[in-house]
């Protein structure tokens, strides 16, 4: 599925813990807003919210060849926390591939961290074929309200990709694991889809200025034309 950005997320990302990274596999590319992007309306991959009153959640989803197999605060409810196949999902490349977290927190300005996020792609046996994870926790200092606004898109680094890449085929399925802290509210949902494309739509006065040039050209023009026609009579 397609997911279209409405517009740039303004929100306040401060990443922590960086310093202590070796390796950077699945790494935060942009915050965005999304719009439209609640359950059932996107590929949602893994729901997770914090039990009772606490503040920390952890959960994933497998594939173990037969079935879909879901641990932790992992929510199992319709279109939830599923593993979905690169088919499914519209994925054609590794490149492509983006993972975006959508927390659901009470208002604007409250935060949440992310303490995990880890990408396995499965078989049809069941089989790891491919992991990547985050190197670090991501602190978002701010968030949009409301399900499926505030989107934080992970993505791949190139060697990983070009490692996913050597092993991909459409009916490899996707599964999920993550934690985070600070999780007020719920349900928290990660989706997988391709990179989102957006084709800029040029501002009314650009479009002006570009009309009005080429009235300059089709004037000019014209103008060239008389003067030939004077010379050759």
């Amino acid at each position: 599925m397609k997911v279209s950005i409405a517009r740039p997320l303004v929100v306040a990302a401060a990443l922590i813990g960086m310093a202590g990274a070796a390796r950077a596999d699945l790494t935060l590319v942009e915050p965005q807003d999304f719009q439209g992007t609640g359950l059932g309306s996107v590929n949602t991959v893994l729901t997770l919210q914090s039990p009772g009153g606490t503040s920390t959640e952890t959960g994933s989803v497998a594939w173990n060849g037969t079935m879909d197999v879901t641990s932790g605060d992992a929510k199992t409810g319709a279109s939830q926390s599923l593993t979905r196949s690169f088919a499914e999902l519209g994925v054609m490349s590794a490149s492509d591939l983006r993972v975006v977290f959508n927390a659901l927190e009470p208002g604007a300005a409250e935060s949440i961290s992310l303490t995990s996020l880890t990408l396995n792609v499965y078989d049809s046996t069941g089989g790891v074929v491919f992991s990547a994870s985050t190197p670090t926790s991501y602190s978002f200092a701010d968030t949009f309200s409301g399900a499926g606004n505030s989107g934080f898109v992970f993505a791949l680094t190139a060697s990983e990709a070009a490692e996913l890449q050597a092993v991909f085929a459409p009916g490899l399925r996707v599964g999920l694991a993550a934690s985070a802290t600070d999780a007020t509210g719920g349900l928290e949902t990660f989706f997988v889809a391709n990179s989102p494309t957006v084709t800029p739509v040029p501002e009314p006065s650009s479009l002006a200025l570009l009309l009005g040039g080429l009235g300059c050209v089709l004037t000019l023009s014209q103008r060239r034309a008389r003067r030939q026609q004077r010379a050759l009579s």
